[in-house]
């Protein structure tokens, strides 16, 4: 486990571990070195079951509410650093990278309607995983603090675009084994 990394991350790379996903965790504590000069680093690079390759942003957000079904309360910005960053790593590694934002909603309430999405326990606490790839980011995001720099999308656009990370990896093993989706 990358001792550098926060809790979001550190459960989404058990997550992939759990999932026995190909992954290479960006040590936090050596970022600088891994980093082509002011190009912020990413937190992982992982590999689906047919080996199409992700250059993920872990985002952790707290969520406090009682319904995933709205998807208006689930927070999503983003830094502009953020985009370019993930879109300077996809050019430098080459198209066959997918720049990958990973929204890890640590859950507060024990009594929550997540949409039928998985929870996923690790030390003590509870999260969901959700997804957007960097293109469908791009295509939606507006802005939400000039001083900040930061972007997000709204609601209807979130859930019309969102994976499931569980299903992003069924459905490419699907594809593997079967020759189809």
């Amino acid at each position: 486990m990358n001792e550098g990394s926060n809790h979001y991350e550190k459960a989404f790379e058990s997550w992939l571990k759990d999932n026995g996903i190909q992954y290479l965790a960006v040590d936090q504590q050596k970022r600088t070195a891994f980093s082509r000069g002011k190009i912020k680093s990413f937190d992982f690079l992982f590999y689906t079951p047919d080996m199409r390759a992700f250059i993920a942003e872990v985002k952790g957000r707290k969520f406090s509410g009682k319904n995933f079904s709205a998807f208006g309360s689930l927070p999503n910005w983003v830094t502009d650093d953020d985009i370019s960053g993930l879109e300077n790593w996809v050019r430098i590694f080459s198209s066959q990278y997918h720049g990958l934002f990973v929204f890890a909603y640590d859950v507060e309430n024990i009594d929550v309607e997540t949409d039928g999405r998985e929870i996923y326990e690790y030390l003590d606490k509870r999260y969901v995983f959700m997804a957007i790839r960097l293109a469908d980011y791009l295509d939606g995001a507006t802005i939400r603090s000039r001083k900040w720099k930061t972007l997000h999308l709204s609601a209807e656009y979130f859930k019309k675009c969102v994976l499931n990370l569980n299903e992003l990896v069924l459905r490419t093993y699907f594809r593997t084994t079967n020759g189809h989706e």
